[in-house]
């Protein structure tokens, strides 16, 4: 909330047309905007907490350093996703090119899961043979600075995320915020460090690991259930169902499916209409709940017609 109004500032200065979120390309310009920050500013800080990790001698501040860094390969990826569902649906892609975000999130999430084992590594052969970490007060104020830009950056992906309804906006906002932590954890660490517990550093090399680990694994399990057609929600097909039972002259809907390729919904139903009616007359109708669909829940339909029977 305390940086709400800052955001919105943000917003309105650099995209003139913000408030057309239904437009794709106005849709893709905020992916640019809040990809484009987080690298700058991930990259910055990637590289300030490796010069002090490497100064200090702390295992925990250069995992921590990664961890910031695949920020970086995370947003890029969120910028080419946009890029790439930006492109227009083609021959070999009729139904546009949404999904190329999943695919790019799949591959970044999959490098973090490899890097977050080798820190673990790392961190857990420094806990059998601690190391001394020389404290310096100008790395805890590094450490403390980036918690806060990493949670002004989390707060900023969710309120793009949110105006689009994109996950992976809202997916980078929560890596930016899970950094926010570990540089707040590794801040209390480093502070720790000059009573000689040097062992606290290693332990907090284990967690962030672990987090980064975390982090991959749980994007490739949303990534992969989007690219293998995960089920709408529960609420999206009964509005679909209120919608359409709402249109005079159906009679009943059922066989709703629903497709989703990046923010794009193709949403395919059944209605049952009189028997009596001609086929100009059922055409109409169904011609009528589509126009409905298209612009109550901003989806591409197509309606088949059953001739209605009690049951």
């Amino acid at each position: 909330m305390m940086f709400k109004n800052f955001n919105k500032i943000i917003l309105k200065k650099t995209i003139p047309a913000w408030e057309n979120t239904s437009d794709q390309h106005v849709r893709a310009t905020y992916g640019y905007l809040e990809g484009w920050i987080s690298v700058i500013l991930n990259l910055v800080m990637a590289v300030l907490k490796t010069i002090c990790g490497l100064w200090i001698n702390s295992i925990s501040l250069l995992a921590d350093a990664f961890h910031t860094f695949s920020d970086v390969l995370s947003s890029i990826a969120v910028i080419l996703g946009f890029k790439i569902s930006e492109k227009p649906q083609d021959d070999e892609h009729p139904f546009g090119h949404g999904r190329a975000e999943y695919i790019t999130t799949f591959i970044v999430s999959a490098l973090l899961i490899l890097v977050g084992a080798e820190f673990l590594k790392q961190s857990i052969e420094k806990l059998v043979n601690p190391e001394p970490v020389d404290y310096k007060v100008a790395v805890f104020v590094v450490l403390i600075f980036s918690a806060l830009i990493k949670e002004w950056l989390f707060s900023f992906a969710q309120f793009l995320g949110l105006r689009i309804n994109s996950q992976s906006l809202i997916a980078d906002g929560w890596h930016h915020r899970s950094d926010a932590i570990a540089s707040l954890l590794l801040a209390v660490a480093l502070f720790i460090t000059q009573f000689d517990l040097y062992v606290i550093d290693a332990v907090l090399g284990i967690i962030v690991s672990f987090l980064i680990i975390y982090t991959g694994l749980d994007l490739i399990k949303d990534c992969s259930s989007e690219i293998l057609g995960k089920a709408p929600s529960e609420e999206f097909i009964q509005e679909v169902r209120d919608l359409v039972l709402n249109v005079e002259g159906v009679k009943n809907i059922h066989d709703i499916q629903v497709h989703q390729y990046g923010q794009k919904k193709y949403v395919n139903v059944h209605i049952e209409v009189e028997s009596e009616l001609n086929v100009r007359q059922s055409h109409y109708i169904a011609d009528f709940v589509e126009g409905v669909l298209n612009k109550q829940l901003k989806v591409n339909s197509l309606v088949h017609t059953d001739p209605y029977q009690e049951s």
